[in-house]
């Protein structure tokens, strides 16, 4: 059934987004992924910092979730894809479903899902370290390591979980690391927008970040049509 109401998704989950879903998400390019260093941070099972080096890109993803063996990864990428695929279809004002009552965007986050689990096996094996383990508001890099970082479905996303004061402080660690930063979506996983996101934004500007929002359409979720940018004047 559709509710009446949009609801959360819950506790956090290891999102599974595709390449397409970054770049029209964050607003991307070739130049910006081709000619610097991302940083992908949540990485999730994504298969994006794959997807950029495939490209000719350096990218790196962090997540706690990589500090797990593969096959526990595996397991809980699989019980969490299945818990969105259920949020999802009970919300079909805004996530539209098939004939099959299927979220559409399904088969394109399996298929990022598998890219994902073979390239973090390959990472394993050959110990690139394109996958490393860490968690916000600390991250395990020097100053100015990347010329960008992409932060998707985690800040902002969980109100209730996280406080200003975690916005504030994982905000100022990824510009520690990286001279841009992009977060998207702005909204709550109810689809509501953070409410004290004018007052994070605030306090960036006073610290002297630039802060621009720029709109992009709702890839995931018609809701989402905002990406935040930071970058250090």
């Amino acid at each position: 059934m559709t509710l009446g109401k949009a609801h959360g998704i819950g506790d956090v989950v290891i999102s599974v987004r595709p390449f397409a879903d970054y770049v029209a998400q964050f607003a991307l390019s070739d130049p910006m992924l081709r000619g610097g260093r991302v940083l992908d941070c949540p990485g999730g099972a994504s298969d994006f910092a794959a997807a950029v080096r495939n490209m000719g890109g350096h990218a790196t993803s962090i997540d706690p979730c990589y500090g797990v063996g593969t096959a526990r990864l595996t397991q809980r990428i699989t019980a969490d894809l299945t818990r969105v695929l259920v949020w999802t279809a009970a919300q079909t004002d805004r996530f539209p479903i098939d004939e099959h009552r299927v979220w559409c965007h399904a088969p394109a986050w399996r298929a990022a899902a598998d890219a994902f689990l073979a390239d973090f096996r390959r990472d394993r094996d050959e110990n690139t370290r394109h996958y490393q383990p860490g968690a916000l508001p600390r991250l395990p890099f020097p100053d100015d390591s990347f010329t960008l970082a992409v932060s998707g479905f985690l800040l902002f996303t969980y109100p209730r979980q996280f406080d200003v004061d975690f916005h504030l402080r994982a905000l100022r660690e990824l510009l520690r690391v990286a001279a841009e930063v992009r977060v998207h979506p702005l909204n709550g996983s109810a689809g509501n927008p953070y409410p004290m996101l004018e007052t994070v934004l605030g306090r960036l500007a006073a610290d002297g970040i630039r802060v621009d929002l720029i709109s992009v359409p709702g890839q995931s979720d018609t809701r989402d049509t905002q990406t935040l940018r930071l970058t250090r004047r």
